[in-house]
Formats: structure tokens, sequence, C-alpha cells
């Protein structure tokens, strides 16, 4: 019972601080959700696109254990630019919580 309390009075809060602020709410809670949303997504496509290169160059390695020098360098270089769309979601993110 106590769970199922602390639970309502946490989904419900926000609702309350944002009936109180003047302005538009619902376009504000909008551009957060899209915040959230943007990077969260991005997380996660970029989590997973780092597994799969990783994964791809240990398994390339295990195979060929003589170019696993060249395997890791264009690992590297694949994680670097899989980590900039993960930046660019950032970029997004902060440009939707700070331009009006």
């Amino acid at each position: 019972m106590k769970t199922r309390l602390m639970t309502a009075l946490t989904l419900l809060m926000p609702a309350l601080a944002l009936a109180a602020e003047q302005g538009d709410t619902l376009k504000q809670g909008l551009m957060f959700l899209g915040a959230g949303l943007a990077i969260g997504l991005a997380a996660l496509g970029t989590g997973v696109g780092m597994g799969h290169a990783i994964r791809g160059t240990q398994e390339g390695m295990a195979r060929n254990p003589t170019v696993g020098g060249r395997l890791q360098t264009v690992m590297f270089i694949g994680l670097a630019f899989i980590e900039t769309l993960a930046l660019y979601a950032l970029l997004i993110a902060i440009i939707l919580l700070f331009v009006k």
C-alpha cells in the first residue's frame, strides 16, 4: 500500500509543479520530452552499434590474429564515428532545452 501511494505521488508531483507555473507548459513539457528521447535513443543506438563493432573486431582477431592491429585501428576509428552520433544527439537535446 505504501509503495502504491509513493508511486502515485511521484507521478503526480511534476504535474502539480507544472500547473503552478505561468506560460505555455505544454510546449515546455514537450521540449523536455523531445530532449530526453533524443539523448536516450541515441545512447541506445550508439551502445548497440559499439557492441556490434567490438564483437566483429574480436571475432576477426580470433579468426586471424595476425591482422589484429589493423582491425583494432579500424575499430577505434569506427567507434569515434559512432560516438559522434551520440554527441550530435546531445547537442540537439541541449538546443531543445535552452532555445525558446
